[in-house]
């Protein structure tokens, strides 16, 4: 008999312990003393580029490898500022000669891009209500996927990798990526 009421005991502690750890698994920062909220992203200042300098561009690959396109940044447009967006000069030439830029911006870690400005050949004129949109996760024919995924952002620390070994990777034809 009295080995009986030892498996009913420790089940009646069992039930009786679950339902006092309320939320026992679950992860909830506020109760963290250290805890702080994120401030909310607060984006830069940015201004067009005054004019594209087609002479100063550094060639990149899309995985599609289209050849009826050739896609560009110009270098000195490629930058971080101090709201951790990196912003960039886009160049996509057909193979007719017909040229559009863009002047863009990637939000590394959150997968996000906006477009500030269009424009054809050296000259960018503004969009209108510009807002920021999710990158899609197709590299074979979208350029800023493979942007994001191969050259600009470091995928581990969601931190832009820097300029000299983003156009190195280009020149030498590979990816930052780690796979």
């Amino acid at each position: 008999m009295r080995t009986r009421t030892y498996p009913l005991a420790l089940m009646l502690l069992f039930c009786t312990s679950t339902l006092l750890a309320d939320n026992i698994l679950m992860d909830d920062s506020s109760d963290d003393i250290y805890w702080q909220p994120e401030e909310p992203f607060k984006e830069g200042e940015t201004t067009l580029p005054e004019k594209i300098d087609l002479d100063d561009l550094q060639a990149f690959q899309v995985s599609a490898n289209d050849p009826r396109l050739q896609y560009f940044i110009e270098r000195g447009s490629l930058q971080t500022g101090d709201d951790k967006v990196t912003r960039f000069v886009v160049v996509i030439r057909s193979r007719t000669g017909a040229t559009n830029t863009s002047y863009e911006a990637f939000r590394c870690g959150e997968r996000l891009f906006k477009v500030y400005g269009y424009g054809s050949d050296d000259k960018l004129f503004a969009a209108t209500k510009p807002e920021w949109q999710t990158i899609p996760k197709d590299e074979s024919t979208d350029f800023r996927a493979a942007l994001y995924d191969d050259l600009i952002c470091n995928l581990l620390t969601g931190q832009s990798n820097s300029p000299d070994a983003i156009f190195r990777a280009m020149r030498d034809n590979r990816t930052l990526a780690i796979d």
